[in-house]
């Protein structure tokens, strides 16, 4: 959850870290929570829903110095190009193997093996990559973070929270 998640970068004192977030939510939390640290992270955020991004433009418009540390993008994440991404300390792909359709989405170059193939790639050494374990993709996804483990791409560092990997 993004609260968990949220939660997760405070315990962990991560501040001025670059970190990505796969699924912004209309409630923004991770970017208004981010916004009250010590020293905020540089998040950004990616949603395809109209009413998350609308919900993100009234934020910064009520709160504007959120904006300071906390970017939403309207956008299909199977779109993504590496050539358009900084790196990343924390990338967290909590709808990874939800909306992914090979057929609704046969113009898109990437599909969940890719997307974390590039995602891993855009990790800035000692990263991490988080999930979300209460996914309506989490069957999916698991047995693709398992064939990444099973091919050394990926390792587990630790469960913090009950549905957190990060």
């Amino acid at each position: 959850s993004d609260t968990g998640f949220a939660a997760c970068l405070r315990r962990r004192r991560m501040g001025g870290k670059a970190v990505f977030h796969f699924g912004t939510g209309a409630h923004h939390i991770v970017g208004r929570e981010n916004a009250k640290l010590p020293k905020p992270n540089q998040v950004l955020g990616v949603t395809a829903s109209r009413e998350e991004y609308a919900r993100y433009i009234d934020l910064v418009i009520a709160e504007p110095r959120i904006a300071n540390s906390y970017k939403a993008m309207f956008l299909d994440i199977y779109t993504l190009d590496a050539r358009g991404l900084p790196e990343f300390d924390v990338a967290a792909l909590f709808h990874l193997c939800e909306f992914y359709d090979p057929q609704a989405s046969s113009y898109a170059p990437l599909d969940d093996r890719r997307l974390l193939d590039l995602f891993l790639k855009k990790l800035k050494p000692n990263g991490r990559i988080c999930f979300y374990l209460g996914s309506n993709g989490r069957d999916a996804m698991l047995r693709l973070v398992d064939k990444f483990i099973a091919a050394g791409k990926l390792q587990v560092a630790e469960v913090p929270l009950p549905l957190v990997v990060c």
